[in-house]
């Protein structure tokens, strides 16, 4: 059954920001399934790349470092995942990858959650924008297989 379904759109604005869906889990649920997707991974404009680059080297790095813009080629958009459930912590996904499958159930748990009865009530998946270059599309879907 599906319990959460969302597309959206991440802007350069929103960059080191955390965004905040909340959804609900019913009753008798035993394995919660999380996918998601973003796109695109890469900033395709080089132009746009090179001065985020040129900015980032002179704001982080110092001269010495004599870093330049080509070090740091391609930028990558990077967000993430993390989860909640009702108030409590229940992990995180911090992975690279920009398409994801994730389970979560009281035997298993995917790297970086914790497995654990999945209990009714209100649960909050976090997307993490570590670094948002250009506009970027997301899709989340979780889905819930119930207790026979």
């Amino acid at each position: 059954m599906i319990i959460f379904e969302k597309s959206g759109i991440v802007v350069p604005g929103q960059d080191k920001t955390n965004i905040s869906l909340s959804f609900s889990v019913p009753n008798k649920i035993k394995k919660l399934i999380i996918d998601y997707e973003y796109t695109p991974k890469l900033l395709a404009d080089k132009a746009t790349a090179y001065a985020l680059l040129e900015k980032s080297i002179e704001t982080y790095l110092d001269c010495e470092y004599n870093a330049v813009p080509e070090d740091f080629m391609p930028v990558k958009n990077l967000i993430t995942l993390s989860l909640d459930e009702n108030g409590s912590y229940r992990g995180a996904a911090h992975r690279q990858a920009d398409k994801q499958h994730h389970e979560i159930s009281e035997s298993f748990a995917s790297p970086g959650f914790i497995k654990g009865k999945i209990h009714a009530g209100k649960w909050r998946i976090v997307l993490n924008v570590h670094c948002c270059a250009c506009k970027v599309n997301y899709n989340i879907r979780i889905t819930g297989e119930a207790e026979i």
